[in-house]
């Protein structure tokens, strides 16, 4: 299955929502977070996805919906 390394920076009213959670249950996703710094103010987040094509796809679909900015980093070099 493939790996994708993501950032994920999200705003205030998100930084108490267990969106790493949800995306993981939701769409069968194995996430591997690799740096995270959260605040009151804010969060962001290094993580490596690994799910089917498909589903790396909706999960991050799903994240951009809720208000995270997501920057796809490549393939993840802990892939394989």
């Amino acid at each position: 299955m493939p790996t994708l390394r993501v950032l994920l920076m999200y705003p205030p009213d998100l930084v108490r929502e267990p969106m790493i959670y949800t995306v993981a249950k939701t769409y069968r996703l194995v996430p591997n977070i690799r740096k995270a710094r959260v605040t009151e103010t804010s969060g962001e987040a290094t993580l490596d996805l690994t799910g089917a094509e498909d589903d790396l796809k909706r999960g991050i679909e799903y994240l951009t919906r809720l208000g995270v900015k997501v920057k796809p980093m490549g393939p993840s070099q802990a892939s394989g």
